[in-house]
This record gives C-alpha cells, sequence and structure tokens, in this order.
C-alpha cells in the first residue's frame, strides 16, 4: 500500500496534459523544484497536483 500524503483530494476529473506531466516528471527527476508557470487558469495547480500524486512515492 503506497503513502497517503497529504495533497488535497481531486475533486474533478483530470484529461489530457500527458506531454506536460512527463515533462515534470523528467523535470523532477533532474532536481527537487520544478517552476509551474503560465495564465491564471489554465490549470497549473491541477496539472501539479496530478503529478504530485503520480511521484509522491519519489519523495
Amino acid at each position: 500500500m503506497g503513502m497517503a500524503g497529504n495533497l488535497p483530494a481531486e475533486l474533478t476529473g483530470f484529461v489530457g496534459r500527458a506531454d506536460a506531466l512527463a515533462e515534470l516528471a523528467r523535470l523532477l527527476a533532474a532536481g527537487r523544484l520544478v517552476t509551474v508557470t503560465g495564465a491564471g487558469g489554465v490549470g497549473k495547480s491541477r496539472l501539479a497536483l496530478r503529478a504530485g500524486r503520480r511521484l509522491q512515492e519519489r519523495f
């Protein structure tokens, strides 16, 4: 059984962004800190949350 972690629950679905998730995983493999930038409302927080859930066992 994996770690529960302290990430908030995802209350809505997550569609697409496979390329962005893969890029985040690649960047986080090289270092512990990545800054996600973009205009307001484009889904930066949702992307970071999904990446965090997928990669939490690494940290």
